[in-house]
């Protein structure tokens, strides 16, 4: 059996870019004003890429991105024929390869359920307090976004590290929710990242009422974060980006080393990392990285999405324990 290998995208939303929502600064490091939205141009380049490559993984849609509306009913200054766009290619394109699910509402301001409206907090200081009786109904929300626009998922993505102080009640959240909104007793959720650990693998985070959750972490560092604050474009830019993933002979970098452990590679990066504020920078380090992994590990290694990993945990749990952190 190939080591699976799954490349995980944090933070899309049709158009609107949730990092400028949140972001401490509306400038990048060089002193840009940093995009407020992306062309769905650049996710038909990311499409272009991940069927070239063969790259599987999973992709958030956030359905109420920047509390600007919500994919359902319409956001805030976009176009419902280019919001309709951008979900018609998600799902025609992205979801053959990715897994998709939310990144809980908002990935900003809290949402009160009953009029739709952001609260005063973020959604990461929000969920420090909670428990499942109002964890059940914002995570169920989200997911039933997605199921209104006809996105399957049986996984969410935790907004910054959402719900991790009272990780036992959200967990018992997340599988409660995903099989009251689609109906499966398997479900996954990205939280944490084990980095420089061996063996770094995904793990059965919960049992219950015949019920499975998986818990599918990062295992390498975000590398292409840093092209948001520079204009650089140029081949040797990107080629030095992708070089700590994997280098051009495929014996060193991040990827590497995770296999020499005995670990998966589970790439982490973000839709802002990917569209490198508005220059798609980040776009042609992962092309880049797809085609070292094909032309150097296609006999050890096989792309794989988070309900592929999932059903592999889920069918010889005793391999897949939680680590001790």
């Amino acid at each position: 059996m190939k080591t699976p290998i799954s490349w995980l995208i944090d933070d899309p939303a049709p158009v609107i870019s949730v990092y400028h929502e949140h972001a401490e600064s509306r400038f990048t490091e060089d002193g840009r004003p940093l995009a407020a939205t992306y062309s769905n141009e650049l996710l038909f380049e990311f499409c272009d890429i991940i069927e070239r490559r063969g790259i599987r993984g999973k992709f958030s849609v956030v359905p109420m991105p920047g509390n600007k509306g919500d994919i359902v009913n319409g956001l805030e200054g976009i176009d419902d024929a280019e919001l309709k766009e951008w979900l018609d290619c998600v799902k025609s394109r992205v979801m053959p390869a990715f897994s998709v699910g939310p990144e809980m509402l908002s990935h900003h301001k809290a949402v009160d359920l009953e009029s739709g409206k952001a609260l005063s907090m973020s959604e990461r200081h929000w969920a420090m307090t909670q428990d499942r009786t109002t964890f059940v109904p914002y995570i169920s929300k989200a997911l039933s976004l997605l199921k209104e626009v006809g996105m399957h998922s049986i996984g969410v993505t935790s907004p910054w590290d959402f719900g991790i102080e009272v990780e036992d009640e959200y967990q018992h959240s997340i599988s409660v929710s995903v099989e009251r909104v689609s109906g499966s007793k398997k479900a996954w959720f990205f939280l944490r990242d084990v980095v420089d650990k061996p063996n770094a693998k995904p793990w059965v985070a919960l049992e219950e009422d015949g019920r499975t959750l998986v818990s599918i972490p990062a295992t390498t560092r975000e590398h292409i974060w840093q092209t948001i604050d520079t204009p650089r474009t140029d081949r040797e830019y990107v080629c030095s980006i992708a070089d700590g993933l994997i280098s051009e002979d495929g014996k060193s970098g991040e990827i590497i080393r995770i296999l020499e452990t005995g670990g998966y590679p589970i790439i982490i990066c973000h839709w802002q990392s990917l569209m490198s504020n508005g220059l798609g920078t980040g776009l042609k380090v992962m092309d880049e990285v797809g085609r070292r992994v094909a032309e150097n590990l296609s006999d050890r290694v096989e792309w794989m999405n988070f309900e592929e990993i999932t059903d592999m945990v889920v069918a010889d749990k005793a391999a897949y324990p939680k680590p001790k952190f």
